[in-house]
C-alpha cells in the first residue's frame, strides 16, 4: 500500500516507508513484554486481546484523516499485538515439543506463506474497488481472526526447569550478620532482592552477558531489516525503477510467497535428508541465498526473470525463517527462546527507526532504488559472517552460551 499511501496523502517517499518502519519498530519494541504477559496471563489470553487489538487498529486507522494519525494507531496498538502475540506462539510451539523442531516451526510458518497467495491479490483488488480506507477496514475484520486462534489456543503441559526457584542453605555466619543488621537496612536489601529476581526471571537479563546472545542479535537484526526495506519498497522499485505495472509487482509478491511456501513445506524433509549440514549450516545456506538474490536483483528488469528470482528468494527466506528459532533453541534452550526473541525486538525497533528511511529517502534524492537495493546486499552479507562467528563461539566454548 506504500505506493497508494504516497499518492493519496501527497507525501514523500521516505516518509510513508519510515511511518511503516515504525509502525515495524513498534511490533519489535514489544517483544520484550511477551515472556513476563505469558507468565502472568498466559498465552491463550494474550493472543485474544492481541487479536482483538490487531483488527480493532486496522478498522479505526480507515477513519483517519492523515498519515500520521494511521502511524499512531498501527503503531501503538496493531504493533505490539503482532510483536507479543508472535513471539508468544513460538514460545509456545518450543516448549510443546522436545525434537522435530525443525517440521514444528515449518508448519507453523505455512500460514505466513499462504497470505501471499491470499492477502497480496485480496489487498490489491480491494485497493481497486474500494479505496484504502474500504482496505484498511475490510483487512481490520479479516486478522480479527487471531482474536479466535488465541481462544482455540492450549497451553503447553507445564515442565520443571533449572530456572525455578530453590531454597537456599544460609551458613550461620551470614545469618548472624542478617540478624545484626538494622530492620530498615533489611527490608531495603530485601526489597532490592526481590525486584532483581523478578527482573532476572522475567527479562532474562543474564542473556546480556553472553557474547553468544550479542552475536545472534546482530546477525537477527541485520537479516530482517534488509527483509523488511525489501518487503516495504520492492512494489514502488519494481514499477518505479524496473517500469513494472502495480498488478505486476503483486504477482512477483505471490511467487515471493509461492517460493516461501516451497520453503517451508520441505525444509523439514531436507534438513533430516541431509542431516550432516546441521542446523546451523542450513541456516547459512539460506543467508547466503539471501545475499546473491540482493546483488542480482537489480539486473532482473524483465518479468520471467523477475518471477523466478523472487520464488528463490522466497524459498531463501524460509529456511532462516524456520532455522533461526532451531539454533536459538540449540544454544540457549527451549525456555529461553522468547526471552532471546524479546530482547533482540528491543533492539531491533531502535535499529529500524534509525535506518529503514533510507531507501526512501535515496529514492527521492536520485530518483532510483537500484543503488539502495545494491546497498542492501553487502550489508545482508553481514549476516554469513555473524553466523560463522557463532558457530566459532560454539566450537570454542560449547558450554557456555
Amino acid at each position: 500500500m506504500l505506493q497508494t499511501l504516497h499518492e493519496q496523502f501527497d507525501v514523500s517517499t521516505w516518509v510513508v516507508g519510515w511511518t511503516i518502519a515504525i509502525i515495524d519498530a513498534g511490533i519489535e519494541f514489544s517483544a520484550i513484554l511477551a515472556s513476563p504477559l505469558r507468565e502472568k496471563f498466559g498465552a491463550k489470553a494474550v493472543v485474544t486481546v492481541s487479536g482483538a487489538l490487531v483488527g480493532g487498529s486496522l478498522i479505526a486507522s480507515s477513519f483517519a484523516s492523515s498519515l500520521y494519525q494511521i502511524g499512531i494507531l498501527l503503531t501503538l496498538f496493531c504493533g505490539p499485538a503482532i510483536g507479543v502475540s508472535t513471539v508468544v506462539t513460538k514460545d509456545v510451539i518450543g516448549r510443546s515439543f522436545s525434537e522435530f523442531y525443525t517440521l514444528a516451526f515449518g508448519i507453523g510458518g505455512i500460514g505466513g506463506s499462504l497470505a501471499f497467495f491470499t492477502t497480496v491479490p485480496l489487498t490489491q483488488f480491494f485497493l481497486d474497488v474500494y479505496g484504502w480506507r474500504g482496505t484498511m477496514l475490510l483487512l481490520g475484520a479479516i486478522l480479527s481472526h487471531l482474536a479466535v486462534c488465541g481462544a482455540l489456543m492450549k497451553e503447553p503441559a507445564a515442565i520443571k526447569n533449572k530456572d525455578e526457584y530453590q531454597t537456599v542453605t544460609v551458613d550461620e555466619e551470614q545469618r548472624d550478620i542478617s540478624d545484626r543488621e538494622p530492620a530498615s537496612n533489611s527490608r531495603c536489601r530485601s526489597c532490592l532482592n526481590s525486584v532483581s529476581t523478578f527482573i532476572s526471571k522475567n527479562f532474562g537479563t543474564s542473556l546480556l552477558s553472553s557474547t553468544s546472545f550479542w552475536v545472534m542479535v546482530f546477525m537477527l537484526n541485520i537479516w530482517m531489516m534488509m527483509y523488511t526495506a525489501w518487503f516495504i519498497y520492492f512494489v514502488p522499485y519494481a514499477i518505479v525503477s524496473k517500469g513494472f505495472s502495480q498488478t505486476d509487482a503483486s504477482v512477483f509478491l505471490v511467487c515471493f510467497g509461492s517460493g516461501r511456501f516451497l520453503g517451508h513445506a520441505t525444509l523439514s524433509a531436507l534438513v533430516k535428508q541431509f542431516h550432516v549440514i546441521g542446523n546451523k549450516g542450513w541456516l547459512g545456506i539460506g543467508l547466503l541465498m539471501m545475499s546473491v538474490y540482493y546483488a542480482l536483483d537489480p539486473w532482473l528488469i524483465s518479468y520471467w526473470p523477475t518471477c523466478v528470482g523472487t520464488f528463490i528468494f522466497g524459498y531463501s527466506f524460509a529456511i532462516p525463517v524456520i532455522q533461526i528459532d532451531v539454533v536459538i533453541i540449540e544454544i540457549f534452550g527451549a525456555n529461553q527462546l522468547g526471552l532471546v526473541l524479546g530482547w533482540n525486538g528491543l533492539i531491533a525497533g531502535v535499529s529500524r527507526i534509525l535506518s529503514l528511511y533510507f531507501p526512501g529517502l535515496i529514492y527521492d534524492t536520485l530518483g532510483s532504488y537500484t543503488l539502495a537495493f545494491t546497498l542492501m546486499g553487502s550489508v545482508h552479507s553481514l549476516t554469513v559472517v555473524a553466523l560463522l562467528a557463532l558457530v566459532w563461539l560454539q566450537r570454542r566454548r560449547p558450554s557456555i552460551p
